[in-house]
């Protein structure tokens, strides 16, 4: 069997370091005298390498392994090959989505992650509220006033955007919930991860009718009904995005959307669910679906475009699910 893999992946490893030599110019031979050749002129060079995903999706789609020996190939071969070069003038920086490594490369995954933790890129709840406060501060100045925004704390950032949204989704007395936990909770997925462009789609279409908004409260600048409306296009354009950039997860997802309405309430048990192991696990792995108690929920980010509803009681329950 790894004498077949290898015999498949030569060629990938091959074509990768073709892509290289051709990036460099000049009709290099191989890695070595590439190599050497910036070392004679003193220089290094830096391939980077983004878009896997638009490579290995008909693949994927079609549930064959080439796409794995594709990813094998550049993220160990290749690298291997670059590692064993004698003056290490050739360095690459491949961008891939966690779930795609961790199918592709199925053997010491967990060790093939570690050496490569600290360049992990993750988009945290922190840098979220810190893009809220900079973006609404280029149109209203005063929010950002006395605070370094790239360097200020959680608690600070939390602070400076009540004046933004409030400090909950009512009057500061009520009982509704925290605005910027509510927020980031329903723009997140189950792994508590959110895109930049999640929150800055919410901010067009939380002020999308600006100068027509009821200016209920007068201690904020977006009122609690515009930001609970926002949330419904989010999810329509995260499920769209799904759609044309993670095909292998939309196919999944499909499912629920052929669901009869009537049957699309959450929490569901796994008896609603007509998925297999393998499926329920590949959802489960990118944030989109989540056990607790032996019932099934959907963050709010896809939920609503999948046209879910909750039981009564069911949505404080998701919500704290998600803000974990």
């Amino acid at each position: 069997m790894e004498q077949e893999e290898a015999t498949t992946r030569r060629p990938w490893v091959e074509m990768w370091i073709q892509a290289i030599l051709r990036s460099a110019g000049g009709g290099f031979q191989g890695l070595p005298e590439l190599d050497e050749f910036l070392e004679r002129r003193g220089k290094k060079m830096v391939c980077i390498l983004d878009g896997l995903e638009d490579l290995c999706m008909d693949a994927q789609l079609a549930r064959t392994d080439t796409w794995k020996y594709a990813v094998r190939a550049i993220c160990q071969d290749v690298i291997n090959e670059l590692d064993n070069l004698d003056y290490g003038n050739i360095g690459i920086l491949v961008f891939a989505r966690r779930d795609m490594l961790s199918e592709a490369i199925d053997t010491n995954y967990e060790q093939f992650r570690n050496i490569y933790l600290k360049y992990e890129l993750n988009w945290s709840q922190t840098e979220a509220l810190r893009l809220v406060l900079w973006l609404a501060a280029k149109a209203y100045p005063m929010l950002s006033e006395g605070i370094d925004i790239t360097n200020a704390t959680k608690e600070v950032l939390a602070e400076k955007l009540t004046r933004l949204w409030g400090l909950k989704l009512g009057r500061e007395n009520s009982k509704e919930a925290f605005s910027d936990r509510w927020i980031m909770a329903a723009l997140s997925d189950f792994s508590g991860q959110l895109q930049a462009r999640d929150i800055v789609r919410f901010l067009k279409y939380a002020t999308n009718d600006y100068a027509g908004m009821n200016m209920v409260y007068p201690d904020r600048l977006i009122m609690p009904l515009e930001i609970r409306n926002a949330i419904l296009p989010c999810s329509e354009d995260k499920l769209e995005e799904i759609k044309s950039e993670m095909k292998n997860i939309y196919e999944i997802l499909q499912k629920f959307m052929d669901m009869d309405s009537e049957k699309k309430t959450l929490p569901m048990t796994l008896d609603k669910i007509e998925l297999t192991g393998e499926q329920i696990s590949r959802l489960e792995g990118q944030g989109f679906l989540k056990i607790s108690d032996k019932k099934y929920y959907l963050p709010e980010i896809i939920r609503l475009a999948l046209g879910f509803r909750y039981e009564k009681g069911a949505r404080p329950k998701v919500l704290s699910l998600l803000v974990k």
